[in-house]
């Protein structure tokens, strides 16, 4: 046999969390972390202030764990919750436009794009360009969805919004986000036959 595979059950950890239990803590943690972390770096284009708003988010669920009870918001959805609210704090102490078009540092865009698949890496830049033209609002839809992992029920739940509506306007972003795209490979197409 194999080894064995440890399930995640993340309603034993909440209560045992809920108790101070750092095990379970930590297990939270682990799991949700690079979620987080991946959600702030998509919005903020900034290692070290994505870096800071997920240890606050962290920090929060540590502090607020105790009271959270699932009346049909899952942990994750809460902990988002919590996300969100430190980003909009972020930006209202820093006093920074959420619609503002996020230009992303060399290595933030080395991290987000990687280096595994070098011929994939002119697709995920434009990827990373085409979102800084989607409203904050389109963008928090595709980076939920995409970047953290969560289903349009969830997603929902987070906006505070109906999944239906998140449904419709998450098509309505990916639509608007493939005919961004496609400019952006018209643009080059044009480009390279100028060249020749």
């Amino acid at each position: 046999m194999g080894p064995q595979v440890q399930e995640f059950d993340e309603s034993a950890l909440i209560q045992r969390a809920k108790t101070g239990d750092r095990v379970a803590q930590g297990q939270l943690y682990e799991h949700y972390v690079d979620a987080v972390y991946r959600y702030m770096l998509y919005r903020t284009g900034n290692h070290q202030t994505a870096e800071d708003l997920t240890a606050e988010v962290f920090s929060q669920m540590l502090t607020a764990i105790e009271r959270y009870e699932d009346r049909g918001v899952p942990f994750g959805v809460w902990l988002f919750r919590i996300a969100r609210a430190r980003l909009v704090d972020h930006w209202r102490l820093n006093k920074r436009q959420q619609d503002q078009v996020i230009n992303f540092s060399d290595d933030v865009e080395e991290f987000l794009i990687g280096t595994e698949a070098p011929d994939l890496r002119h697709e995920y830049a434009d990827l990373i360009q085409a979102l800084g033209y989607l409203t904050a609002a389109e963008r928090e839809l595709i980076l939920l969805r995409f970047a953290s992992g969560m289903n349009n029920q969830d997603i929902a739940m987070v906006v505070h919004s109906n999944p239906n509506a998140v449904k419709s306007m998450m098509y309505r972003a990916l639509r608007k986000l493939r005919g961004i795209l496609s400019n952006q490979e018209q643009f080059y197409n044009d480009v390279e036959d100028d060249d020749e």
